[in-house]
């Protein structure tokens, strides 16, 4: 039985260790449909695979299934987990990488990882995507009920994003994603642009209006826009933002509003 897993990770593509979770799959369903989403993942950040995660599922068939393994906590008493959301499997650690998907579904559902025929006899306790994780996402994909995988729960754990901030003529937030050319994702939202800009300011950076696209300004020119997490972004044409600027994530970035615009 064809079914569609997506793999996505911290573990770089070193030390064979996607290979391992690939080999697990499909010894239990060789006709499994395997996509890397990536394999490198911010190491270690929640965060950072959560952003992932919720920017791509919904471009998949409903009955995907998106294995999940960024998980410091591993062998450790966090829970396993999966999430049933949109008509979407989420498989992974309980330790908030789904957490922005349930936090904008009032109807997911989630069940802990409990049922010992559904994973390898024996676990590593340092390798639960392999042996923990890869096989629930496989039988799931073969027509395993999702009632087998456990127990239903309703404390999951949850990320959230750095609060933002309201400002007498504008609000600030933070810097919370770093994209491989450099970009910075901001945690404000398109949604909390409605009013007409003045500003945009990180550092000794200020950029007079929101663009369309990275062709708006010439080369190595610094630029912002409204990227495909919804997020605002801060970037340089044909540069890294990060390394130009000399910042990172937590990076305080405020908007300013057009002075006609602000409440009295």
């Amino acid at each position: 039985m064809a079914g569609i897993i997506t793999l996505t990770s911290d573990f770089g593509d070193r030390d064979g260790f996607v290979a391992q979770m690939k080999g697990m799959i499909l010894g239990i369903n060789p006709e499994a449909v395997l996509i890397d989403i990536t394999h490198s993942i911010e190491p270690f950040s929640s965060l950072d695979a959560a952003l992932v995660v919720n920017g791509f599922f919904r471009y998949f068939p409903v009955g995907s299934i998106h294995l999940v393994v960024v998980d410091p906590g591993v062998g450790s008493d966090r829970r396993g987990i999966v999430l049933r959301s949109s008509g979407h499997y989420f498989v992974g650690p309980d330790n908030g990488v789904f957490s922005l998907i349930y936090s904008n579904d009032d109807s997911f559902e989630i069940r802990e990882i409990e049922n010992p025929r559904l994973i390898a006899i024996k676990p590593h306790p340092t390798f639960h995507g392999r042996d923990i994780f890869a096989p629930i996402a496989a039988h799931l994909s073969k027509g395993t009920d999702f009632s087998e995988i456990g127990h239903i729960i309703s404390d999951p754990e949850r990320i959230y994003l750095p609060r933002v901030i309201k400002l007498e003529q504008g609000i600030e937030g933070k810097v919370i994603h770093i994209d491989r050319f450099g970009n910075l994702s901001v945690n404000i939202g398109a949604d909390m642009l409605e009013r007409p800009v003045d500003e945009i300011s990180l550092g000794s950076l200020n950029i007079k209006k929101l663009n369309r696209t990275f062709s708006d300004v010439p080369d190595h020119e610094p630029l912002a826009l409204i990227n495909s997490f919804g997020l605002l972004e801060i970037a340089i044409n044909k540069r890294s933002a990060a390394d130009s600027l000399g910042v990172g994530i937590g990076a305080r970035v405020k908007v300013t509003w057009r002075r006609e615009n602000i409440a009295d």
